[in-house]
């Protein structure tokens, strides 16, 4: 029982991100590869000022919802003012360079080592509990997205997703949605990025690597790029086999190769299968 509510907390974090990413790269078509860069951004601004400085978790919260917010305005203006790939390119710079200041600060980050004893309080310390905390608060994030993605804010991204111009010329905002949408991303990250180093007592800069990045893209083309439900049920199913994977007899120099593969060829077969959709093709007139 503790193996399936681990479970479901873990593919809870992880469907917090991925539902937000969901948002940029498969409802807008936004080639974003650099989510680990709010995801650290966001995490390390909270417990640091926590742990290493004292302040409430309350004004660390809000110092994270600022994160958030500043992230999204430089990925909006990134976006904004360069090409589809240069812009793909140049949100995995930001990642790295954002890696490589919690990396070498050692004085304020502890580098490598991460910042440990995280307390837990004030959320539910048992497991049970804990996993009923975190469910709420994914299935009402997941009722959010969706509702904007049925509304006017998902017609405006769909629209800029198939031709910018066309959409210009009715009166879509690309500034404001681009915004709006790296913001929701944002927003994803905060629950995340409060309640996963609290579940593990521990923020350790190894949790943010490119790695987790193409993790967060997986779960989204094989649940279906813009699809707030398929996105969620492929995740749940990817972090269960990730997690199932641990209990395969195998050497760990066996094991964590067979894993690559495994979800190498899962990311491959997915592509394939919707690349009209995660690459479409402009709309001409």
């Amino acid at each position: 029982m503790d193996f399936i509510l681990h479970i479901i907390i873990r593919a809870s974090f992880v469907l917090f991100v991925v539902a937000g990413y969901n948002v940029v790269f498969g409802k807008g078509k936004i080639l974003h590869f650099g989510q680990e860069a709010q995801d650290i951004v966001v995490a390390y601004m909270i417990w640091v000022l926590v742990m290493r400085f004292g302040f409430p978790l309350g004004v660390a919260l809000l110092a994270g919802v600022l994160a958030a917010v500043l992230s999204a305005a430089l990925f909006t203006w990134l976006s904004l003012r360069l090409e589809p790939d240069g812009f793909g390119v140049m949100s995995i710079a930001v990642h790295l360079a954002c890696l490589s200041v919690v990396l070498n600060w050692q004085s304020v980050t502890r580098g490598a080592l991460g910042i440990p004893r995280i307390p837990r309080a004030p959320f539910p310390s048992s497991l049970g509990e804990f996993a009923l905390f975190t469910s709420i608060l994914l299935v009402a994030w997941l009722l959010v997205l969706w509702k904007l993605d049925r509304g006017r804010f998902g017609r405006q991204l769909t629209a800029l997703a198939g031709h910018e111009w066309h959409a210009a010329s009715l009166g879509i905002d690309r500034r404001k949605v681009h915004f709006l949408a790296f913001l929701l991303s944002g927003i994803g990250v905060v629950f995340a990025a409060t309640l996963f180093p609290a579940y593990l007592f521990l923020l350790t800069p190894s949790d943010y690597h490119f790695s987790a990045m193409i993790f967060y893209v997986m779960c989204t083309v094989a649940g279906g790029p813009g699809h707030v439900w398929g996105v969620a049920i492929a995740t749940f199913a990817i972090v269960f086999l990730r997690e199932g994977l641990r209990f395969v007899s195998l050497p760990p120099d066996v094991l964590g190769p067979m894993q690559l593969i495994l979800f190498g060829l899962i990311l491959l077969i997915a592509v394939w299968l919707r690349r009209d959709t995660i690459f479409p093709k402009q709309r001409m007139v």
